[in-house]
């Protein structure tokens, strides 16, 4: 069996940008061209009868800053990072029997290193079931049951990936075939927690593959390579959302500018970015007039904080439960011992005022979706399904009108005036009888 390289050429295309931080490429950032190489260098012609293996491309990625724990990682910004790529094989090509894809993440200038905090699929990854991972306080990926919230899931796979280079800067994922019968061709993705110098928004990367296949034994092949370069564009903190289009309804414009409900943010810390998404949605109600209070802009001195959640809950005019895994069996009454504390009080609290007075708390407790979460992940007491819920597709303020609607009170399209019934409908003498 020989060992054969690529050749590789770049695609590189703009990235655009969403209002919540979410960076995507509008096409392919880089491919690499599989081709076989002769012996004596000179890469061979591709000709009718397939000298050209396939390519290995790799598609949009998701790109989104995470929160990093306090005086942990200082000095650097977190990014949880979405690689998609794709291998694709020429129609009878040989089987390739493991393919290698890698990400060096490069420091430029004498800057500070990038460095992967971690990774998946990780070394030996192989399961016949799919699994779902989230971050913990230090960023680690861990298992997770409720793939529902899950930040990474892994699908079920034949083939067994190995993962090089956790902790440095250069990253690597080896797919093996286990049977025989080659790697799978399609899409595949894998994840990244990668920690950059502060403030750095532009990272270089350098994309190379290597593979290998099953040939005729008396061909000979030299293994070459160039890799592909680019820059790839980090967002800071999405912490100033961007300008969106003016809401739709004009009566919404010109409503008094000097009211401003009060909110109050339940949440669980469900993970770092979960924390992060709240915190860029309160930041989001602010902006658009909405006098709101949670707990991570209060963190300046010790507090009782049950006493602070109390104060909140029964003074302001809304109460917004961004719905979590966690959040969800908090207000199920599912979670026990001394974890999620925070939480767990907050959602007693609530509960209780919608037993007691619900016709006034019903319009008030408003169940709220991020675009990362689920409906499913609203609790049950809330009754998402026979009252409203307010998903939000996009941290934008379209993205909250319905949201902004029912807490002033504006619908969307206004009843017209009562008109007179036609001629044709109106009840006359004859019509009644008299």
């Amino acid at each position: 069996m020989t060992h054969v390289t690529s050749e590789t050429r770049l695609v590189w295309r703009h990235r655009s940008r969403t209002s919540e931080g979410t960076a995507m490429e509008s096409q392919d950032i880089a491919r690499i061209d599989l081709t076989l190489v002769e012996e004596g260098g000179r890469r061979m012609e591709s000709t009718p009868n397939g000298i050209g293996i396939g390519a290995l491309r790799l598609r949009k990625w998701q790109i989104d800053h995470i929160e990093s724990p306090e005086d942990v990682f200082d000095g650097y910004d977190t990014y949880l990072i979405r690689i998609n790529y794709d291998l694709e094989l020429e129609v009878d090509s040989p089987r390739v029997t493991w393919f290698e894809l890698a990400v060096d993440f490069r420091s430029e200038n004498g800057a500070g290193e990038a460095t992967v905090i971690d990774a998946l699929p990780r070394f030996g990854t192989f399961s016949e079931t799919p699994k779902s991972y989230v971050l913990n306080r230090y960023l680690n990926f861990v298992p997770f049951e409720d793939g529902v919230s899950a930040h990474a899931l892994l699908p079920a796979s034949s083939e067994r990936v190995d993962t090089f280079g956790i902790g440095g800067q250069r990253l690597r994922w080896r797919h093996v075939s286990l049977d025989g019968t080659g790697v799978r061709e399609g899409s595949y993705s894998a994840w990244v927690v990668l920690h950059v110098p502060t403030g750095q928004v532009d990272q270089r990367v350098m994309f190379s593959a290597r593979y290998d296949l099953i040939v005729d034994p008396e061909v000979e092949y030299r293994p070459t390579q160039v890799p592909a370069e680019f820059t790839l564009k980090l967002i800071a903190s999405s912490d100033r959302p961007e300008t969106a289009t003016h809401l739709s309804s004009a009566a919404f414009e010109l409503q008094d500018d000097e009211y401003h409900p009060s909110v109050f943010i339940c949440y669980a810390h469900d993970t770092p970015l979960h924390k992060t998404r709240a915190r860029q949605f309160g930041n989001l109600l602010v902006k658009n007039g909405i006098d709101t209070h949670m707990d991570q802009w209060d963190e300046i001195h010790r507090k009782p904080w049950d006493f602070w959640a109390y104060e909140h809950i029964n003074k302001v005019d809304f109460i917004i439960v961004l719905a979590s895994p966690i959040c969800r069996k908090a207000f199920n009454g599912e979670l026990k011992g001394t974890d999620n504390r925070g939480i767990r009080s907050e959602a007693r609290l609530i509960l209780d005022q919608l037993h007691t007075e619900r016709d006034k708390w019903t319009p008030k407790v408003l169940p709220v979706v991020l675009p990362h979460e689920f409906v499913e992940n609203v609790s049950e007491m809330l009754q998402p399904w026979t009252t409203d819920h307010y998903k939000i597709n996009q941290l934008t303020r379209e993205g909250i009108a319905q949201l902004l609607r029912a807490m002033t009170g504006v619908p969307r399209y206004s009843r017209p005036p009562l008109g007179k019934l036609p001629p044709i409908a109106r009840k006359t003498s004859t019509d009644d009888g008299s």
